[in-house]
């Protein structure tokens, strides 16, 4: 099942894509990662999250409030993703390292879908 993700991800072409937006809900149960394609937009979907770590490089300076920023200025751009399968207590999760620089996001799930 890793491998078909993994091959899933390749094939969205997610490489220097802009990210539109990133959602967490539900107290970090549900992630969404929104990013451009030359026809759609493509939404990675996590789901059943146990771990959201979201880290934002403090040396680069956030000038005005993201909020604020239109689309063509919203500097983060997607450069690797990466999935491995873990077990934790016995239970098998899937850990994504998403560098999306400055930001570097980090999820421990048990669903994961591409929109």
């Amino acid at each position: 099942m890793i491998q078909e993700l993994i091959k899933e991800i390749e094939n969205s072409y997610y490489w220097d894509a802009r990210v539109k937006s990133l959602d967490c809900n539900y107290f970090g149960d549900e992630v969404k990662l929104v990013f451009e394609d030359d026809k759609k937009d493509i939404t990675y979907h996590f789901e059943e999250c146990y771990k959201v770590k979201i880290e934002h490089a403090v040396e680069y300076p956030k000038d005005r409030a993201t909020k604020e920023l239109i689309l063509t200025q919203i500097p983060y751009f997607m450069q690797d993703v990466e999935l491995e399968e873990i077990k934790i207590c016995d239970k098998k999760y899937m850990e994504f390292k998403i560098n999306m620089h400055p930001i570097e996001l980090s999820i421990i799930c048990n669903k994961f879908k591409i929109y």
